[in-house]
């Protein structure tokens, strides 16, 4: 008799003690493969080490094995399972996934719990499944009550920040401490975020994740107080970057401190002031998100986009704003703008373009809506003038601010339909990107119907336009 093809699902978490190893799993799981007719090829063997099961977009070989199961026909006609707990910890996605699975003509099979054949089956799957949820809610509390009790205590709790290692459950500071210091050092001397976090990448040297130094690194390294011997532990979420959340928890460490508490305080004091004066500048002088060249002109030397600047003057290599790139692509905003309304009249003059003004990937603006609305106020003013509110040249005024509205607004909605742009109107292009009744946004639009990205060298002094 031939054996079904089966696949195999293997997880463990970090917390729960009493589970088997993932060796132990898979050896179970053959064990009942061989004697129940089924082959388990090792390609069909899903394993997730380390991951929760409380939530299926976290687990990458789960979601792998639920797209195989989709395959026409189905590759396995079953999952084989330590424990249904290994399946989810969630019983509404447990209750999603088997029942994809099953439609995919797929069993999920638990080879270490009861299968009932007839009604009470179903209903006996679930009773384990409930009871493997309120298992994981309890585990999960009792991890978070006994995590926040040995921080209180100055126990490490999380892995070690740049500049320590962990021994014996314990900080213990590396070779790295000194660059913690020159951190600290660097930025009460004067220098930035972003020029501290370019010389470290500039070095070679990377975060404990192996990443590049961005500015908001440094500055956590900067707002840490485990380099002055603290411990800092949030119970009900992760911090992240908000430093002033209500309930982190700081106690004093088992550790010896990096950095001394009067230069710390200092850097603090500092940070502060500077956040202040960027909020502060920042709320007088916001720029436009909206500008005729966004998110198509990239940098040469990292393929980072380059954004607006925050005086809203020109454009940089956003990698370069946050340190990642050692380049500086900064280029003042009429300059580039001119260089590219330029470029593009020189290549149409030169060259036969089908161009295809298409915006449907954007949401797009009713014009003619927008229009009929303004056109009834043609009858408001003449009624306000008729009943005597508006003097005849009020009423002109009006008049007029309402002709001029509708005008700009029929121009832009000329060139917000999709139309196939012929070779004697490609010069109308450039005159509709000088225009000021047109707005940045259609601007952008109409660059991207025929251009896919703008490259600007600085060393060079030059663009490289690469048309759709």
């Amino acid at each position: 008799m031939e054996k079904k093809t089966a696949a195999a699902y293997i997880r463990v978490s970090t917390t729960d003690q009493t589970e088997l190893s993932p060796d132990s799993q898979i050896k179970i799981v053959r064990k009942y493969a061989d004697q129940h007719g089924y082959r388990l090829p090792y390609e069909y063997i899903f394993r997730d080490d380390g991951i929760s099961g409380r939530r299926a977009d976290k687990r990458p070989e789960f979601n792998a094995m639920i797209a195989a199961s989709k395959q026409k026909p189905a590759p396995f006609c079953a999952v084989l399972l330590w424990k249904f707990s290994r399946f989810a910890r969630n019983q509404e996605e447990s209750i999603f996934y088997k029942s994809m699975l099953r439609r995919c003509g797929v069993e999920v099979i638990s080879v270490s719990e009861p299968a009932v054949d007839g009604p009470f089956g179903t209903l006996i799957e679930r009773i384990i499944e409930w009871s493997d949820e309120y298992y994981s809610i309890r585990l999960s509390g009792e991890v978070k009550r006994g995590m926040t009790e040995k921080a209180e205590r100055g126990g490490a709790v999380s892995i070690p920040s740049f500049g320590y290692d962990i021994i014996d459950k314990k900080y213990v500071p590396n070779d790295k401490a000194d660059i913690v210091r020159e951190i600290f050092s660097d930025y009460l001397s004067g220098m930035s975020l972003v020029h501290i976090a370019r010389n470290l990448n500039l070095r070679g040297i990377r975060t404990n994740r192996g990443n590049m130094w961005e500015s908001r690194t440094v500055e956590y390294v900067l707002r840490n107080v485990v380099y002055i011997g603290k411990i800092r532990w949030n119970p009900k979420r992760r911090t992240r970057l908000n430093y002033g959340d209500k309930d982190i928890i700081v106690s004093d460490g088992l550790h010896e401190p990096i950095v001394e508490r009067e230069i710390f305080d200092e850097v603090q004091h500092k940070l502060d002031e500077q956040k202040n004066r960027s909020l502060k500048y920042r709320h007088e002088k916001s720029v436009c998100n909206e500008y005729m060249l966004r998110s198509l002109v990239k940098c040469s030397d990292c393929g980072g986009s380059l954004t607006m600047s925050v005086k809203g003057t020109g454009l940089q290599c956003c990698n370069y704003i946050h340190g990642k790139c050692g380049v500086s692509h900064y280029i003042s905003l009429s300059i580039i703008n001119k260089t590219i309304i330029e470029a593009v009249e020189k290549a149409f003059h030169n060259e036969c373009f089908e161009i295809e003004l298409n915006r449907t990937s954007e949401k797009r603006t009713d014009y003619d809506l927008i229009i009929q609305k303004e056109t009834k106020k043609y009858g408001r003013i003449k009624k306000a003038y008729e009943e005597g509110i508006y003097s005849v040249e009020e009423y002109k005024t009006s008049r007029k601010v309402i002709d001029e509205k509708i005008y700009k607004l029929k121009k832009q909605r000329d060139f917000s339909d999709k139309v196939i742009m012929p070779t004697e109107g490609k010069k109308e292009i450039a005159a509709v990107l000088k225009s000021h009744d047109v707005s940045e946004r259609e601007k952008n639009e109409l660059l991207r119907s025929f251009i896919h990205k703008i490259v600007f060298d600085r060393a060079e002094s030059a663009v490289r336009i690469f048309f759709a």
